[in-house]
């Protein structure tokens, strides 16, 4: 039986102003400083088994806040998706700049990628990767720090095996979910939870 403890990094700037970015990589602001030490409080009384998180200091600054250990493992395979040309851009700008790919993009995000970007299957595969190596194997508890897109679809696969359920949750910054997984069979215990 094993519970998973899946955390979306804490709030930067660029959180807040809606524009696309994946591997660009942003720090933390004073808000998602803060919304890292209080799940540290909430969760101070787990002992994790093993930690991962995005190499994005954005994941690794949440991690070691929450936890004050500093023996994480760094995964590129949780890395979110690449948005090439489109990192930085709000995405009004994007369908400026580039309206045809955009909505080519929007409409089939199977099929097409953002210009210079990663393409949907590529990010599938080396996230279904990752839940190969890492969430097929008995723990007690695994944190795993990183980004939305990462968590959607970790979440899905653990569900369904495989991407069925991308766009059926939402990962809030500074709030923690947990999935149960016990005897091949995972149910959610909590979603984005900020209070005790």
């Amino acid at each position: 039986m094993t519970r998973y403890y899946f955390v979306r990094h804490g709030t930067t700037d660029w959180n807040k102003t809606g524009i696309y970015f994946g591997l660009t990589d942003c720090p933390l602001n004073v808000e998602g400083i803060l919304e890292s030490k209080k799940l540290g409080g909430l969760l101070s009384g787990i002992d994790f088994d093993e930690i991962y998180a995005s190499p994005m200091k954005r994941c690794t600054d949440t991690a070691r806040l929450i936890t004050g250990r500093k023996d994480l493992k760094t995964s590129e395979a949780l890395l979110e998706m690449d948005f090439g040309l489109w990192e930085g851009m709000h995405y009004t700008e994007c369908m400026e700049k580039f309206p045809e790919e955009f909505s080519n993009w929007s409409s089939d995000y199977r099929n097409y990628a953002p210009p210079g970007g990663e393409k949907y299957w590529d990010f599938y595969a080396r996230v279904r990767g990752f839940y190969e190596a890492v969430l097929t194997e008995e723990k007690k508890n695994v944190l795993i720090v990183t980004h939305k897109g990462v968590l959607q679809l970790l979440t899905s696969l653990l569900l369904t095996g495989e991407d069925a359920l991308f766009w059926n949750f939402s990962f809030q910054h500074g709030a923690y979910s947990v999935l149960l997984k016990d005897s091949g069979h995972t149910t959610i215990e909590r979603m984005n939870i900020r209070e005790g």
